[in-house]
């Protein structure tokens, strides 16, 4: 039987509609997660520099109280290169859903947007602030070879090689570059700066003898290597004996505190959630036992406290950049 025409026209119009609807319910937004139902997959937590440094051991600490505490299992991934950048753009192009965390430095977040204008990331726009979870500070080492105990040996040192040696860090625009080059400025020495993906690359080149000294945030294994100062304002207690930069001669103070970041527009019940997971483990006697042994001063509190020490560091750190030779710090 042949279909009247009016009734073909009023079924291409009713599909036509229909089509309409389902695209307009396709293109709209979803539902930000609900945070009662957050967790309920895996998360991962990429580290921004390799295993075996300060962040490795914060990190997998973290992730083995976060899944008992969340009941989802928290994976450890590391992602290091380019002073932390990698990471920072790789969670910062995921999705916001508290599955894909960032535990990153001061490097990273603060000073590395200071030097280098044309990163992949904002850290402002592309990231949650989650929790400032603590800081470890920075240690000029010197390579046992060459035989010197203070920085004003490490000084004459240099004065018997044209004034001319060799510094190692973890990545361009890191707490430890920046500290190598207001050192080097200071002392009137010619460092030539070499870059690793992490402190552990670095410190087998300081022992093997292919670099001079190094500048990194401080874990125990620093101590196989000569430790000269710290850059701290007092002396710490879990190395007895070590005078600060400022005491050694040169005002150079910073350590690199580590952060957990989300990507940008994390809903803030989710913040909020994960924030206090975080922090009710940094309160842990037993956290801070350890962490301190490890020479790491735990912070933890809510998200505005990371945010303010950002703001902190990027005033104090884009005066002291912009002192310097540009191409120094590049």
């Amino acid at each position: 039987m042949r279909v009247p025409f009016v009734w073909r026209q009023t079924c291409v119009r009713k599909a036509f509609v229909l089509s309409v609807i389902a695209a307009l319910l396709g293109a709209a937004p979803r539902p930000a997660v609900a945070a009662e139902d957050w967790p309920a997959r895996p998360i991962t937590l990429v580290l921004a520099f390799a295993s075996g440094a300060m962040i490795d051991f914060v990190g997998r600490s973290l992730a083995i109280d976060l899944s008992t505490a969340l009941g989802q299992p928290v994976v450890v991934e590391s992602k290091p290169g380019a002073g932390g950048a990698i990471a920072a753009m790789y969670v910062a192009k995921a999705a916001p859903d508290g599955y894909t965390l960032l535990l990153t430095a001061v490097g990273p977040a603060v000073l590395r947007p200071l030097i280098d204008k044309t990163l992949g990331y904002d850290s402002d726009a592309d990231f949650t602030p989650i929790i400032l979870v603590g800081d470890a500070p920075n240690v000029l080492l010197a390579n046992p070879k060459i035989g010197v105990s203070t920085v004003k040996e490490l000084l004459a040192y240099a004065k018997t090689k044209d004034n001319k040696i060799s510094v190692g860090h973890s990545g361009p625009g890191t707490m430890g570059h920046l500290c190598s080059v207001v050192f080097s400025r200071l002392a009137g020495i010619d460092a030539t700066s070499i870059s690793y993906r992490g402190t552990p690359p670095m410190l087998t080149d300081l022992l093997g003898g292919q670099i001079d000294t190094g500048f990194p945030a401080y874990n125990p294994a620093t101590q196989s290597a000569k430790i000269l100062a710290v850059t701290t304002e007092e002396r710490v207690d879990f190395l007895p004996g070590v005078p600060t930069m400022k005491e050694s001669g040169f005002d150079v103070v910073g350590g690199t505190w580590q952060a957990i970041f989300a990507p940008a527009h994390m809903p803030a019940a989710i913040v909020a959630k994960l924030n206090a997971a975080i922090d009710a483990f940094l309160r842990k006697p037993e956290t801070q036992r350890r962490f301190s042994e490890a020479g790491f001063l735990v912070f933890g509190g809510p998200p505005a406290r990371l945010s303010d020490q950002i703001a902190e560091d990027r005033a104090k750190w884009s005066k002291i950049i912009a002192g310097l030779n540009r191409d120094a710090v590049k």
